[in-house]
């Protein structure tokens, strides 16, 4: 092959390369005495790498070829880097060969090639003959694909490769305040400069508010309301008082929301007719009795004596389930409160308050916000629980593909719902993320009187062997893998009938994201201490055996930040250590775990002792430790019992059941989970006009103005593209 140092060579870049070609080049320069020691480990590195094409895919080759490709990509980034002034014809040379060495290796994806479920799938082949590995792609159509859940747990749903499951954006957990300076960032000051000094202005503030709920599961929905009632009011005192109340504390908003809720609520139940002077009476009752429900807070008290001519102006409140919702309800709260403090004496703190108030009705503006601060709040949230840290770059989905790679290195793959990573094409956009493929087995908030009736019948008290190895293993999976998260809901529960009833033989868990933390120790709320496991399957015990820092490499090392795998690998050694010392062994077949039940304590050798005071260990209960999962899915279950046993009871057959889900599948084929209609849309916008209308008293011409508002479309609010 002619390369650009001869007369008649061209640029190696514009040539298709392919192992023989690099082949034929390393080995004339391998005797060049000239090259320096970064070309020369380049070489050393392309002969590992390249020796191990002809051998046989499986376990023990995957590891090594991984790791030759990783050495493979350092050796050539370390070259590339010292040599790009190169100036002569050889060394420009050696320096477009090395690039394209790079985009070779790059493009065999050899990642792929760190999840054993692959490598079983090719076993039979050479790496050479295996060729490029591919990452899993989807290519949607113009209608786009169903999305599933709801804010940070909506998901796209997707087909590959014969199997169904759920696509997940890549997401880096951010904290509160890098995501709001992004945010305000992403205004340009040029197209609109009020609104970026306006959110300059009330940044800090924002921060404050929003940082009350951060560590919160649940997104508040309280104010919103009385927010937009303020925002309406001309200045004055009493405007001042409303403001001082609302912006007091958390505490002062709730007075505030619950002496509305009573008043509208007795006022809803006194009938049309109510004259002003008996509207009057019913809040001076709401306000008396929230004042003597915070009665600890006696200064609430008196504010909110001060605002109640203004609290009974508020519009009707709305009780808001779905999580989106009360986020965009929140953050338009917020901004319509903290635009409240900037001074409105001056042109330009007029100008900076009217930019907010029209940002505030802009919806792509609101829901750039509504999912920038839902990004923080998860990410808040997840940090704690997870032990993650924040703002240094921790991607989310790729741990639920890291846990799988685990599982199925421990040869445990059917314990978690298989992930991998995907590209989803749409369009113009490209979009990278985790494959989950749909669980085995149902979840304990399946929706549907079909899944109800299949849990009703479940006898979650009863142990077979399934359920034991299963629970048992995904202990062990989720302490190595410091999985934090692991609640009654991201566990899939797989049954059976026995006698009369349904009994769990085997778990599955989902939503592996908040795992392998920094720090080595398990925090999780749903098992107890190292100490406190057993029992665990011989074969997975070996498997556990064979971890060490080189297999965790192979596995997660492209996923998971160096600080987080070298936590894992302590904590790995800790476990075995114990595993060796103090756990039980089961062989297949032996999981009802009755090996011993005719034996008495005197009988038995260190093994059986040990398995009887596991067996003890595993129904012990103590008020505020929970040590085993098993414990977990009882009191799941046995809340489910108790919560069907107090709502209303649905007298229906299951071939009713079946013609109305066939029913609502024909009258609503294309239906979106998660998101409100257009109609809804309209109504709500339609709603919130008619209140500010009735609210406004600023005449004819303002009052149309207002009533437009809602319905505005985006105008241009200077949002970086």
């Amino acid at each position: 092959m002619k390369v650009f140092g001869s007369a008649q060579g061209t640029d190696p870049r514009t040539q298709q390369w392919n192992l023989e070609d690099f082949r034929e080049y390393f080995k004339k320069e391998r005797g060049n005495l000239g090259n320096s020691k970064k070309f020369q480990e380049v070489i050393r590195a392309f002969d590992r790498f390249a020796g191990l094409q002809g051998q046989a895919i499986n376990e023990e080759t995957a590891v090594k070829m991984v790791k030759a490709n990783e050495n493979l990509k350092k050796a050539c980034e370390a070259y590339a880097e010292s040599r790009r002034g190169a100036r002569t014809g050889s060394g420009k040379e050696r320096l477009a060969v090395v690039d394209c060495l790079s985009m070779f290796r790059e493009d065999m994806n050899l990642d792929q090639a760190r999840d054993m479920r692959v490598v079983r799938e090719l076993e039979g082949k050479t790496w050479e003959q295996a060729g490029k590995f591919q990452v899993a792609e989807v290519v949607l159509g113009d209608g786009g694909g169903q999305m599933v859940g709801d804010a940070m747990s909506q998901r796209l749903q997707v087909e590959h490769g014969g199997k169904k499951g759920f696509f997940t954006e890549q997401m880096e957990m951010v904290s509160l305040n890098a995501q709001l300076d992004k945010l305000v960032g992403s205004v340009d000051r040029t197209q609109n400069p009020a609104l970026k000094e306006g959110l300059e202005a009330i940044r800090d503030h924002l921060g404050e508010k929003l940082k009350d709920f951060m560590n919160q599961a649940e997104i508040p929905d309280e104010g919103y309301e009385i927010a937009e009632c303020i925002s309406m009011m001309e200045e004055s005192s009493r405007k001042e008082k409303m403001k001082n109340l609302m912006s007091a504390d958390t505490t002062a908003r709730k007075m505030a929301v619950e002496t509305v809720r009573k008043y509208q609520s007795s006022l809803k139940a006194s009938g049309p007719k109510v004259t002003y002077e008996e509207k009057e009476k019913l809040m001076d009752e709401a306000v008396e009795a929230t004042a003597y429900e915070y009665r600890s807070y006696p200064q609430y008290g008196g504010q909110l004596r001060e605002c109640k001519e203004a609290l009974m102006e508020v519009p009707p409140m709305e009780e808001v389930r779905n999580r989106s919702a009360r986020m965009y309800r929140l953050i338009k709260m917020e901004l319509l409160l903290a635009k409240e403090t900037i001074g409105a004496g001056s042109k330009e703190g007029k100008e900076q308050r009217e930019a907010l108030e029209r940002a505030s009705e802009d919806r792509d503006f609101m829901e750039t916000w509504q999912k920038g601060i839902d990004i923080a709040h998860a990410s808040e949230v997840g940090s704690g629980t997870g032990m993650i840290e924040l703002d240094v770059g921790n991607e989310l989905s790729s741990r639920n593909i890291a846990s799988s790679r685990i599982a199925e290195f421990l040869g445990i793959g059917n314990m978690v719902a298989h992930s991998e990573k995907m590209i989803v094409r749409s369009g113009d956009k490209v979009t990278t993320g985790c494959f989950m493929e749909f669980a085995e087995g149902m979840d304990i908030t399946a929706k549907g009187e079909r899944s109800r009736r299949i849990l009703d019948q479940v006898d979650a008290s009863v142990r077979t062997p399934g359920y034991y190895k299963d629970m048992t293993s995904l202990e062990v999976f989720d302490f190595l893998c410091a999985q934090n998260d692991r609640h009654e809901r991201n566990m899939f529960y797989k049954f059976e009938e026995k006698d009369g009833k349904k009994v769990i033989t085997g778990l599955q868990g989902i939503d592996n994201d908040l795992a392998f933390g920094y720090k080595e120790e398990l925090a999780s709320r749903t098992q107890g201490f190292l100490e406190d496991m057993t029992f665990i399957s011989s074969s997975l015990a070996d498997r556990v055996n064979a971890l060490n820092e080189d297999t965790l490499r192979y596995a997660i090392g492209d996923l998971i930040p160096e600080n987080h795998i070298q936590a894992m690998v302590r904590r790995v050694e800790d476990f075995k250590d114990h595993m060796n010392k103090n756990m039980v062994r089961i062989d297949d077949g032996k999981w009802d775990l009755q090996e011993y039940k005719d034996k008495s304590p005197d009988q038995l050798d260190a093994r059986g002792k040990a398995y009887l005071k596991g067996l003890q260990n595993l129904e012990k209960r103590e008020k505020y430790v929970v040590r085993h999962k098993n414990e977990v899915i009882d009191r799941a279950f046995k809340g489910y019992h108790e919560k069907r046993e107090a709502g209303p009871k649905v007298a229906i057959s299951f071939d009713e059941i079946q013609k109305q889900e066939r029913d609502a599948a024909r009258k609503n084929p294309g239906a979106v989970l998660g998101k409100k209609s257009e109609a809804a849309a309209a109504r709500a916008a339609q709603i919130r006009a008619q209140r500010r209308k009735e609210l406004a008293e600023k005449g004819k011409e303002a009052s149309e103005k207002q009533v437009q508002a809602p319905e505005r479309k985006s105008q241009g609010m200077g949002i970086k593209k």
